[in-house]
């Protein structure tokens, strides 16, 4: 049946039926003030936003994971953090690459790709407790020439886009987390 063959009242039901779905929807951005009704124990309302303004993040000791943990904190509060919080960050960064195309005359790659994964743990300094955990990778691709300066310069740079790629979805992971609570 076609929809020019329904009669105007199908159309009207039709109409407020969808009104009705959309109206049942509750999307909410991630960094949102919580409601009133919605305030943590002690009264006070936090939004996302503050409270990952205030997480602490572990220092690391490699040059990708520093990558990783800088980007990360500017994505978290702009790279100046807010005291009063009792949430803390661990990082381990794991990197690796591989060539993907190899030229047939030399035999010499032509393109590679570098692999940043890292795995975090947020947890609550005062409880002990695990707010938020998990494993998150990002990969970017660089072109290698015979130059083995421009070849070390480009892989570095694809590390840093990968670093930042992961710090961006480390930021949202943990974002989900603490909306949840």
């Amino acid at each position: 049946m076609w929809s020019s063959e329904l009669s105007p009242v199908s159309h009207l039901v039709g109409a407020v039926g969808l009104m009705m779905l959309l109206a049942s929807c509750t999307i909410k951005p991630l960094n949102a003030t919580r409601a009133a009704s919605e305030a943590s124990d002690n009264g006070t309302s936090q939004s996302v936003a503050a409270v990952m303004k205030t997480i602490a993040v572990s220092p690391v000791n490699e040059r990708v994971a520093q990558q990783v943990r800088n980007n990360l904190m500017f994505e978290l509060n702009g790279g100046q953090l807010e005291p009063g919080g009792n949430l803390h960050l661990s990082l381990k960064v794991v990197t690796g690459s591989r060539s993907l195309a190899i030229e047939n005359n030399s035999l010499s790659p032509t393109s590679a790709q570098v692999a940043v994964t890292a795995t975090y743990h947020l947890t609550n300094t005062i409880t002990r407790d695990d707010v938020s955990s998990g494993t998150r990778r990002g990969v970017a691709s660089f072109d290698k020439t015979p130059q083995k300066f421009a070849n070390e310069r480009a892989q570095r740079d694809a590390e840093n886009r990968a670093a930042k790629d992961v710090a961006r979805q480390i930021r949202l992971a943990i974002g989900q987390s603490l909306a949840k609570q």
